[in-house]
């Protein structure tokens, strides 16, 4: 197992993929500028933009079998250190994280609202809201902590690729925090949340701002579980091709959805240029190489704020 994750870390070397040229995964748009060849680990690994809503995606994109393959047996151990059960340290920052967003949804939701939370992790999510009163249930594909969340849940979770999951009956909220990133179709995720979410639901998508220009990592954003980067711009177009509108802006990459009705093609429009333009801002013409670099001294200075360029 140590010789696997020794390909997944070692500098200068290409990750052990083949993987297929995509198109963007929100838009469809077939046209893409690269930006980066190298990730913070410094292994090679291809990064585009896309040319119509600023989308930064691996390209070639790894393929199912690739990625199933890295998340059963990889994922976990490469970025949480975690070979059998999860670290305690990574359990009490998940809890801490899951009290913060918690006071946001507070006062949105009923009293014993039913929700899922979508790829829940170790639960700690779940162990918020059953402490409030709400219906709470969830699914995790990974095996090791899937198993640890059914270990304090049990039949409320489900061990499962999304693709796979069914239920009966809808819920009052969707919850997705820091996996839309790791999924090569987001929008085909957020329409399956809207399809367990009942009209008026609400759907809370939460991912890493790759659109940030204070302290903005440049390459030291991208890695290999990361598929695709998002901004503001391009995670509310996402939302909106998907059936859903925004209702509580959290930060720039943490929305509250609502599913609702209604028809956005000027917004589309307005998102997806707005995407191109902040994107290409940050990262084109060797600006993420420039951004990193920036970023890394301003470390050095002691935490110095260094606005990307």
């Amino acid at each position: 197992m140590k010789l696997e994750l020794l390909k997944y870390v070692l500098p200068f070397t290409r990750y052990p993929y083949e993987g297929e040229l995509v198109a963007c995964p929100v838009c469809s748009c077939p046209q893409a500028s690269q930006v980066a060849s190298i990730d913070r680990r410094l292994k090679r690994l291809p990064t585009f933009a896309c040319l119509n809503c600023g989308l930064l995606y691996t390209n070639p994109m790894p393929t199912d079998d690739e990625l199933h393959e890295y998340y059963q047996r990889i994922y976990r151990l490469d970025y949480q250190g975690a070979t059998d059960t999860p670290k305690k340290r990574h359990l009490r920052k998940r809890t801490r994280e899951a009290e913060s967003r918690l006071k946001f949804l507070v006062p949105l939701l009923k009293p014993g609202s039913r929700t899922l939370d979508f790829g829940c992790g170790s639960g700690e999510f779940l162990t918020g809201l059953l402490a409030l009163g709400h219906d709470a249930h969830g699914f995790e594909p990974g095996q090791m902590y899937g198993r640890y969340a059914q270990s304090l849940h049990d039949q409320r979770v489900t061990i499962q690729q999304w693709q796979h999951v069914n239920y009966n009956s809808q819920f009052d909220l969707v919850s997705c925090f820091h996996v839309l990133e790791h999924l090569k179709n987001p929008v085909e995720a957020l329409k399956k949340m809207v399809q367990w979410t009942r009209p008026g639901g609400l759907v809370y998508i939460e991912v890493p701002d790759m659109g940030t220009t204070d302290r903005n990592k440049g390459v030291g954003a991208f890695h290999f579980a990361h598929l695709i980067g998002f901004n503001h711009h391009n995670l509310l177009l996402a939302g909106l091709m998907a059936g859903l509108q925004p209702k509580v802006m959290v930060t720039g990459t943490g929305i509250i959805f609502e599913h609702r009705a209604g028809s956005e093609r000027v917004r589309e429009s307005e998102e997806t240029e707005k995407g191109r333009q902040l994107t290409m801002s940050l990262y084109g013409n060797r600006r993420a190489i420039y951004n990193y670099f920036r970023y890394q001294l301003g470390k050095v200075l002691g935490g110095q704020r260094t606005h990307a360029a």
